[in-house]
């Protein structure tokens, strides 16, 4: 069953983007199971932070801002299931964030698929994260995304590898 992200961890994980003007997303819900950590967010882009003002389409460059808004929160929103994060209060993540900022990322893209055009002033992303292994001090684990303008989110889809820190 999926519940709502606070809008405190939402905007505690995207900081970053909030300072500069580009928090494309808007809300969130989480499911956390045994094998998945899966997201689903709403975002809307009103003004895209590298090219044509107002083009009203969705490419690439946003895709992978979204993904990573979604990273982001889905890390955060379900922290109580991520070694190390447990027993972190979400006072106490504003202290380590900025590490975990620098340590979290993508490592392989392994698909991208462009299927159809996305109206960037109001659309669905979806997230799911399926922690494999510890490799060091990480996390390792595969990642499927999709975003659309309707709740399937397979206008433009996608799978990748990741990295998370272990902290400790």
């Amino acid at each position: 069953m999926f519940q709502s992200v606070s809008e405190d961890i939402i905007k505690k994980a995207l900081a970053m983007y909030t300072a500069k003007d580009t928090r494309y997303l808007r809300d969130a819900q989480i499911n956390r199971s045994d094998d998945s950590i899966n997201l689903i967010a709403t975002f809307s882009i009103d003004n895209c932070c590298y090219a044509v003002p107002n083009s009203g389409h969705f490419n690439a460059i946003e895709a992978i801002i979204c993904l990573n808004q979604m990273f982001y929160v889905a890390l955060l929103g379900c922290r109580d299931r991520l070694p190390g994060y447990d027993d972190l209060a979400i006072d106490d993540f504003d202290e380590c964030w900025q590490k975990v900022y620098t340590k979290v990322y993508i490592s392989e893209f392994e698909t991208i698929k462009f299927r159809k055009l996305i109206d960037s002033s109001s659309f669905y992303g979806k997230l799911t994260i399926h922690p494999r292994h510890k490799l060091g001090d990480k996390m390792y684990g595969d990642c499927d995304f999709g975003f659309g303008n309707d709740k399937e989110c397979k206008s433009f889809t996608g799978h990748i590898k990741g990295l998370i820190p272990i902290l400790g």
